[in-house]
């Protein structure tokens, strides 16, 4: 099965806001580490952009793009041929920008799991920053969804487009 997600950055997210993102998604990095991803074959191993070096503390996920600005970036990893797209969050918009990341989901990619976190994440923190959708079926963002309540607790709300969209 292949699908996209999809979100538009419509602000630049508040410093305050990002701390508390970042925060979570390296609480949800350290979680992973040591446990099996449900609906996965493998253990979860993210990667740099490029697939190549396997991300082994959560400030690695944590990168400077090319305009300085604070982002998140991962991939899969290559020499398993399990990377496929990078994904990018920056914490500043430009004003125009749109951001596309597309997978063919398999079991055999497992980061598909950690970029439907960080989108929901974002949701959840970044509030009125990004515009999030998918193709995907709601029920495997209601898994990952049911997965952060488990091991972060709280309410993890799937954004509207996903909600409506019709499978």
């Amino acid at each position: 099965m292949g699908y996209c997600h999809c979100y538009t950055q419509l602000k630049s997210v508040p410093d305050d806001q990002w701390l508390l993102f970042t925060v979570q998604l390296s609480n949800v990095f350290l979680i992973i580490q040591n446990r099996h991803v449900p609906g996965y074959k493998q253990p979860l191993v993210l990667c740099t952009s490029d697939g190549r070096y396997p991300l082994l503390q959560p400030a690695d996920l944590m990168v400077q793009s090319g305009i300085r600005q604070p982002a998140i970036s991962f991939n899969g990893e290559e020499k398993e041929d399990l990377e496929y797209e990078s994904f990018f969050l920056g914490q500043h918009s430009s004003g125009s920008e749109f951001c596309k990341t597309s997978f063919n989901w398999s079991p055999d990619r497992p980061y598909d799991f950690m970029v439907k976190v960080t989108l929901l994440l974002a949701h959840r923190f970044c509030i009125g920053c990004y515009d999030i959708s998918s193709d995907g079926t709601l029920a495997e963002w209601l898994d990952v969804q049911e997965w952060l309540t488990k091991h972060l607790g709280g309410q993890w709300p799937i954004p509207e487009a996903i909600l409506n969209n019709p499978e």
